[in-house]
């Protein structure tokens, strides 16, 4: 479940977290700040928009972008790639131990956020109901 949000739950921080040191992806480390205030414009202007099309949008903003940039963007996704790999490795072994009522919940939180025509906001928000409904014990 946390592959299938990680690239666009990265970028979501940023929208809120816009100049703070943990709110600038990666690959704008060392952006300059008309760079790092475009690509937060772009956020807040796709955020309704289905993660495909956020996707789709963040890629030709980057195609337009330095050099360094693009490089530095694709060693993300590459990065994103990797973790996603481990975390599916990992994912079984992890759910094995949890209780029935977590796999459960496990599953739902995955089903949610598996549909890629959900805006990312709509995922954020149904993801956030369905923990706070949950019983303490599976919470955790």
């Amino acid at each position: 479940m946390i592959a299938h949000l990680s690239l666009l739950a990265l970028l979501s921080v940023a929208i809120y977290a816009q100049g703070g040191p943990y709110g600038v992806p990666p690959f704008l480390q060392n952006a300059d700040a008309a760079t790092r205030a475009s690509f937060f414009a772009l956020l807040q202007a796709n955020q309704n928009k289905s993660e495909p099309q956020v996707k789709y949008a963040v890629e030709q903003w980057v195609s337009a972008q330095s050099g360094a940039i693009r490089v530095a963007y694709e060693t993300f996704k590459s990065e994103i790639a990797r973790y996603q790999k481990v975390e599916a490795a990992a994912h079984p072994a992890v759910i094995a131990a949890f209780s029935p009522a977590a796999r459960a919940a496990d599953a739902k939180l995955s089903q949610i956020a598996a549909q890629p025509g959900l805006p990312f906001e709509s995922k954020q928000q149904q993801i956030t109901n369905f923990i706070n409904s949950l019983d303490g014990g599976v919470r955790q």
